[in-house]
C-alpha cells in the first residue's frame, strides 16, 4: 500500500551532515513511518466504506498520532471507497514523509482470505482468565511461563508501544501496582463483515519489535505478537485484552467471548 518514503532536509547544511547523524536510525524511522501510513490509510478506507465507525480522516489521524506521526493530507473518494494519506514524522534536523492508499478491492480480498483461515483463536497459551468482564467488555488473560501473547485472528497491526493514558483509578488506590506507562499492541481484524480491533495490554516493552511486530505488519491467527509484562497498572503478569469496534484499547464494546468462546 505504501508509496516511497521521502526524506526532506530542513537546510542545505543539514543534507551535508546527515550521514553523521546515523543512517541506520533514519532507515528505522523511514520503515516505521511507512508502516504507520499503511495502517492509517486502511483505517480511513474502513470508515469510508462503513466497516468502521467514525470520520475516515479522523481515524487516520488517531492511528498516525498513536505511532508518533502526523497526518498532513487525507483524501477519500466515496464512489470508489478509496483513501489516501500522507504522514510526516520528525527526525533530528529533517522530516520524513510517507504516503499510502487503501481501497475496497483490497479489503474484499482480505475478507476472502479471512474466510479461508481457521478463524478466531484463544490469544494466550493458557486458556483461562484471571478476571471476567470489567472496564466494559475487557477481560484479563492468564499467561504461561514465557508470557506468550498471540493475535486472536488474522489482521493488520495498527499500533505498538506506549499508551499515552495516565494513571488509572485502581493504581491511585494501590500505588504499588503502578509500573509506569502501559505498553500495548493493537490489531485490526475482520469479524462478521466489519472491522474490529483487538488489543493486548501490560505487555513487555520491546517484545513486539523483537518478534517483528510493527504497524502495518500482517499477522495470522495464533501468531505471537508480544510477551506479557508488568507495564501499566497491574499486580502481576497478564494481558488486559479488549475487542472494540474502533481503533482503541479502552472502553471495549465487543464481548470477546462471542468470538473466542469461554475458557
Amino acid at each position: 500500500m505504501s508509496a516511497p518514503v521521502l526524506l526532506g532536509c530542513a537546510a542545505a547544511v543539514v543534507c551535508a551532515g546527515m550521514a553523521a547523524i546515523g543512517a541506520s536510525q533514519g532507515f528505522v524511522v523511514h520503515a516505521r513511518t511507512a508502516a504507520a501510513a499503511d495502517a492509517a490509510a486502511l483505517a480511513a478506507a474502513d470508515a469510508a466504506s462503513g466497516w468502521a465507525p467514525g470520520n475516515p480522516c479522523g481515524l487516520a489521524a488517531e492511528i498516525a498520532q498513536s505511532n508518533g506521526t502526523d497526518v498532513v493530507a487525507c483524501r477519500t473518494s466515496l464512489p470508489e471507497l478509496r483513501a489516501e494519506v500522507e504522514l510526516h514524522a520528525g527526525w533530528p534536523f529533517a522530516f520524513i514523509t510517507a504516503r499510502a492508499r487503501a481501497g475496497v478491492p483490497g479489503l474484499v480480498a482480505e475478507i476472502l482470505d479471512r474466510g479461508r483461515n481457521a478463524g478466531w483463536v484463544w490469544p494466550s497459551d493458557v486458556r483461562a482468565i484471571t478476571q471476567d468482564h470489567h472496564d466494559g467488555y475487557a477481560i484479563d488473560l492468564a499467561v504461561g511461563a514465557d508470557g506468550a501473547l498471540r493475535s486472536p485472528a488474522a489482521g493488520v497491526v495498527v499500533s505498538v508501544g506506549l499508551d499515552p493514558g495516565g494513571v488509572p483509578g485502581p493504581c491511585v488506590e494501590h500505588p504499588d501496582w503502578w509500573h509506569g506507562p502501559n505498553y500495548s499492541v493493537l490489531i485490526r481484524h475482520v469479524a462478521n463483515g466489519r472491522a474490529v480491533f483487538s488489543s493486548h495490554n501490560h505487555i513487555e516493552p520491546g517484545s513486539p519489535e523483537a518478534l517483528g511486530i510493527a504497524p502495518g505488519v500482517r499477522v495470522r491467527a495464533g501468531q505471537q505478537v508480544a510477551r506479557a509484562g508488568m507495564s501499566g497498572c497491574t499486580s502481576g503478569p497478564h494481558s488486559h485484552f479488549t475487542i472494540a469496534s474502533g481503533p482503541r484499547n479502552t472502553n471495549p464494546d465487543i464481548d470477546p467471548f462471542t468470538l473466542l468462546g469461554r475458557p
